[in-house]
């Protein structure tokens, strides 16, 4: 009986694509639960911060972060993720206070290259900076170990700094200021006749309690 339940779950490969901090931070667990409940699913994943072309790379699932807008494949968002603005605390400890965030101009802002603004809110003040770039990249996980390291302030996601937090490497900025959350969707191509594999893997994304991870609560 086992082996014939077995036999009737689905099976093939998916080819799934995403951020490459996505893939450290937040796939391990994801794709671990998933294994377990569909193991004659095999996955390969291509960890890319490029949005590669989906079908000539014959990828079945995207997941994308910021806006998507695209008429060729079905999106749908998955998640709102929190962020924060951090930094080590013998980086903070040798330059000014940051009481407010106007003080952030004063330091050494290391920005994501998509992201060369900064709007916070406390509930009744709004305030967008452009904060001067003592250094810039397209890689988050670059810009974390570089808080890390102490070399100034990054606006990350929350996920991704919450252990770095936790052991007390790094101190989350103006608490009580909120920063605008961006959003995780998920793509893919529109095909009328999807496989077993393809609809088990929707299926259990619609399903996935995302709130741990939106929250900050890393999984790795």
């Amino acid at each position: 009986m086992a082996m014939s339940n077995l036999k009737d779950q689905p099976h093939g490969t998916l080819r799934i694509t995403c951020p490459d901090v996505t893939a450290t931070y937040f796939m391990p667990e994801f794709l671990g639960q998933f294994a377990e409940r569909f193991p004659r699913i095999s996955i390969e994943l291509l960890a890319t911060n490029r949005h590669l072309d989906l079908i000539k790379e014959n990828v079945d699932f995207a997941f994308r972060v910021g806006p998507v807008a695209s008429q060729t494949f079905i999106t749908r968002k998955i998640s709102s993720i929190r962020r924060v603005l951090v930094a080590a605390p013998g980086y903070l400890a040798a330059n000014p206070k940051i009481n407010d965030p106007n003080d952030l101009i004063q330091h050494r802002c290391l920005l994501h290259d998509a992201l060369p603004d900064w709007t916070l809110s406390d509930g009744t003040t709004r305030t967008t900076l452009a904060p001067p770039a003592a250094a810039k990249s397209d890689s988050l996980g670059f810009l974390l170990q570089s808080c890390i390291f102490g070399s100034g302030i990054s606006l990350l996601p929350a996920y991704i700094c919450q252990p770095a937090i936790a052991a007390g490497r790094l101190t989350v900025l103006l608490p009580n200021w909120d920063l605008v959350p961006y959003d995780m969707a998920l793509i893919f191509p529109d095909r009328t006749n999807q496989s077993k594999a393809q609809t088990a893997f929707r299926d259990f994304v619609d399903a996935f309690d995302f709130s741990r991870f939106a929250a900050g609560i890393s999984t790795a």
